[in-house]
């Protein structure tokens, strides 16, 4: 998380509109001043100079609220404030619920790896064994093609 917000992000956290944030904050208030900063933003056209652009530190939000809770209603804030909560709050929950799934399947996955080797050892082992018995096969059959010629020699 970036340690400054526009105006923009702080009216989309706390639900006032951009343009009484921007006033707020262009007033230079005492209380404030020590959580603002300007930045330059990029132009808006090609080929025109960069404006500046007032930001807000995080931890100042609180007391711009503070500060706009003495000239507009904080119910419409204070609503704002718990969705954000609430949404903050379930993404947290659902964060927990996905490491542990993902524990979970990293143990499970590290049980199939486990017995894809020892299948593969098993299958390296019955390879063995089907060349052992085909060498013995070959064997037979040479041994039987020898007899069958010294038979019909005799």
């Amino acid at each position: 998380m970036d340690l400054y917000m526009n105006s923009s992000k702080i009216a989309e956290i706390i639900g006032v509109e951009e343009d009484i944030i921007t006033r707020m904050l262009e007033r230079r208030d005492v209380d404030i001043e020590s959580y603002v900063r300007v930045v330059s933003a990029p132009p808006e056209s090609p080929g025109a100079s960069p404006k500046p652009q007032i930001q807000l530190r995080v931890d100042g939000l609180a007391m711009l609220i503070r500060k706009l809770a003495y000239n507009i209603p904080t119910d419409d804030i204070i609503e704002n404030l718990s969705c954000q909560v609430f949404h903050i709050t379930h993404l947290q929950e659902t964060c927990d619920k996905l490491e542990a799934e993902n524990q979970t399947l990293v143990a499970e996955n590290a049980q199939l790896r486990e017995a894809i080797e020892s299948f593969q050892n098993e299958k390296g082992n019955l390879a063995a064994q089907v060349d052992e018995l085909t060498n013995q096969l070959n064997e037979e059959q040479s041994k039987t093609w020898v007899r069958r010629l010294l038979k019909r020699g005799n």
